[in-house]
């Protein structure tokens, strides 16, 4: 995915306006304004109608805390290292502020993901979103290669001694582009294939769920993918994008507009070590200085609870492990399991995550 070449705007104001690159070309804006809603419609996608008025902007900790949100939480989840570095290198070459707790792990290291499995657990996480591919060096039909996917699916066909059982939902996206309609054709088969059939796979509403990142305009779809939307007879596809777009939104500045489909909450974004990457390896410049924004956890919190008053069907945390982008809650060595810890307490999943926050074999929990 791509956001934007700026630096990131307080995260207490909603952004205006963000472009996004095509390679090197400027390709139009990303959202100017408030929601747009297609001539005619009262909702798109789960969006609210502007007359609508909640009872509140956000549910109370407390009562968050105290009762169980019973929708489905997501995450968003891409494989680091399988066969490109360039997410741990710009963190040492850019000189990130937060450093993962796992070190620069390789996501097809089976003891990675299964440690990575047990924290997500213990988030109170229900399905990971995973990414294919936020890599430029893969598209989507190097799906057959992906070690991490197939280890992924290993682990969740055999989760009969877990308290919390995790489900699966595939993203694609091209990396600085969109993919073709063969891509997208060969993505597809592949997920029917080898994915969609098998009891961890996520349905929503009684279709294996996938989930399209679409970069460009927000107002662009594309004769491509309508093609691909007007051929679809087995998935439920939805489009998604960053801010505000009739689409599902991928991350929003707070509030987040109330949508009782799928709302987004993240800890904050901050595209520095993309933006880096992008201007001297992409664009050929020198990097701008860089200025980091600070973590706020109640920005996190706030976003939670706000979710939570709408009580959407899914909640989809922006990122796991997306440090490029800065809203990544996996722990860190700066912040510990504050973020994971603090998702399980706001969805008030304390009890059930226990387990996970035990002491396992010899010596405290990670």
């Amino acid at each position: 995915m791509f956001l934007s070449p700026e630096l990131p705007k307080p995260m207490n104001m909603l952004t205006t306006c963000r472009t996004a690159l095509l390679g090197l070309a400027l390709i139009g804006q990303l959202a100017c304004g408030p929601l747009t809603l297609r001539a005619g419609a009262e909702e798109t996608d789960g969006y609210r109608p502007p007359s609508y008025k909640p009872a509140r902007e956000f549910m109370p900790a407390d009562e968050a805390r105290a009762h169980r949100y019973n929708g489905t939480v997501a995450i968003w989840f891409t494989s680091h290292y399988q066969v490109d570095s360039r997410d741990w290198d710009n963190i040492q070459e850019f000189k990130g502020p937060f450093h993962p707790r796992l070190g620069y792990y390789k996501s097809d290291d089976p003891a990675v993901l299964r440690q990575q499995l047990r924290w997500l657990r213990r988030a109170g996480i229900d399905a990971i979103v995973y990414d294919v591919f936020s890599t430029g060096k893969w598209k989507l039909t190097d799906l057959p290669r992906d070690k991490t996917l197939q280890l992924l699916v290993k682990e969740l066909s055999h989760q009969e001694q877990e308290s919390r059982t995790l489900r699966l939902i595939i993203w694609l996206e091209k990396y600085l582009s969109n993919p073709t309609a063969e891509e997208y054709r060969y993505a597809l088969a592949y997920v029917r294939q080898h994915l969609a059939g098998r009891d961890f796979y996520y349905r929503y509403h009684g279709a294996p769920l996938i989930v399209a990142y679409r970069n460009g305009p927000s107002n662009v779809v594309g004769d491509d993918f309508r093609q691909i939307e007007r051929e679809n007879k087995f998935f439920a596809i939805h489009r998604i994008r960053p801010y505000a777009s009739a689409d599902w939104s991928y991350i929003q500045q707070y509030p987040q507009p109330f949508n009782y489909q799928w709302m987004p909450v993240s800890p904050g974004i901050d595209p520095a070590l993309e933006n880096a990457y992008i201007a001297k390896y992409v664009s050929h410049q020198t990097p701008a200085p860089l200025r980091f924004a600070p973590r706020d956890e109640k920005f996190f919190q706030t976003q939670l609870l706000r979710a939570r008053q709408e009580g959407p069907e899914i909640i989809f945390v922006s990122g796991w492990n997306d440090w490029q982008y800065g809203c990544q809650i996996e722990p860190a060595k700066e912040y510990g399991f504050r973020y994971v810890d603090m998702a399980a307490r706001f969805l008030g999943r304390e009890a059930e995550t226990a387990p996970y926050r035990q002491e396992k074999k010899k010596g405290k929990a990670p």
